[in-house]
């Protein structure tokens, strides 16, 4: 059995779509899964029980794949053609993404919207399982996803923490999103991060970087630098997700945001607190036991200090 596997998206989006994924893998375990989607984020997945292998969707001809009465690349056509089954998320309004797939004559194809309906009112894992109900497979009660750092990912991040203090707990923190309005202003952040440790002298702060998040990052690092921490800059997401897995990281503190999914699939026990703005947090918070939501009225700036630290207290 081959699957190819279409997902475009974020980091967020394609960790609630892996209980999808999951799914497949427990119907056809010997199955081979493919991801075209985008290699930096589908990487943690890639040999990481739930994909044997992935190509990138930013490939000049697939753009013809869009247009009516294309002419499709033939190397393009054979390898969709190859597989038995083809899952679609990709935005299609019109349909021409669908029938030039069509056109290259694989066994089956099954498409779905990658835009969760307003108020749908369950988590987005829900919505994104839908596309294999034809099969006759759905999501139980269980509707958190789970990652699988490789051994060299776990070396990786214990070599990322020789170093720490033994006995140190730390607590993660990553102050981006995909928007501003998403984001918890930096000084908040930084007012946090000095109260955590004024509270309890075991601890020390790691701040997650991610590319874009090195404004509020530098601003943070300055407004901490007597204070014990470490840097997690640009990480790749699978040693990032290793790190998380470690029993050193006691807490984890982030947005509405793909490194908060990435961090909660990362290991089922490791208390998270997201904070909202927004988004609808029945909709996009990871759906696990473990996950403390905190959403700011009326925006997520409103959110006080105070409140965050006495939840972060409480689980700690």
């Amino acid at each position: 059995m081959k699957i190819l596997f279409i997902r475009g998206g974020a980091l967020g989006d394609f960790i609630v779509t892996l209980p999808t994924v999951r799914l497949l893998r427990q119907r056809w375990p010997d199955a081979h899964i493919e991801v075209l989607g985008y290699p930096r984020l589908s990487e943690i997945a890639f040999q990481r029980y739930y994909v044997n292998a992935i190509r990138s969707v930013d490939h000049g001809p697939l753009s013809a794949f869009f247009m009516p009465q294309a002419v499709l690349d033939p190397a393009w056509m054979d390898y969709i053609g190859s597989f038995d089954l083809v899952l679609s998320y990709f935005y299609d309004p019109d349909g021409l993404f669908l029938v030039n797939l069509q056109r290259c004559k694989p066994g089956r194809i099954l498409t779905h919207s990658p835009r969760v309906p307003e108020n749908f009112g369950r988590p987005a894992a829900r919505h994104f399982a839908g596309i294999v109900e034809p099969l006759g497979l759905a999501l139980a009660d269980d509707a958190a996803s789970d990652l699988f750092p490789s051994p060299d990912d776990v070396d990786a991040a214990r070599a990322f923490l020789t170093g720490l203090k033994p006995g140190t707990r730390l607590v993660a923190i990553h102050p981006g999103s995909g928007g501003e309005t998403k984001n918890w202003p930096k000084e908040s952040w930084a007012r946090l991060g000095r109260r955590l440790i004024a509270a309890a002298p075991d601890l020390a702060l790691l701040l997650i970087e991610g590319e874009s998040d090195a404004e509020p990052a530098q601003f943070i690092l300055e407004a901490w630098k007597d204070l014990p921490h470490q840097r997690a800059r640009w990480l790749p997401l699978p040693i990032l997700a290793a790190l998380f897995k470690e029993k050193e990281t006691a807490l984890f503190l982030g947005h509405d945001s793909g490194i908060t999914h990435l961090a909660a699939a990362s290991r089922r026990d490791l208390p998270v607190i997201a904070l909202f703005g927004p988004t609808d947090p029945v909709v996009w918070a990871p759906p696990r036991p473990g996950v403390r939501v905190l959403k700011g009225v009326p925006t997520l700036k409103d959110l006080p200090v105070e409140e965050v630290f006495q939840a972060a207290l409480a689980l700690l």
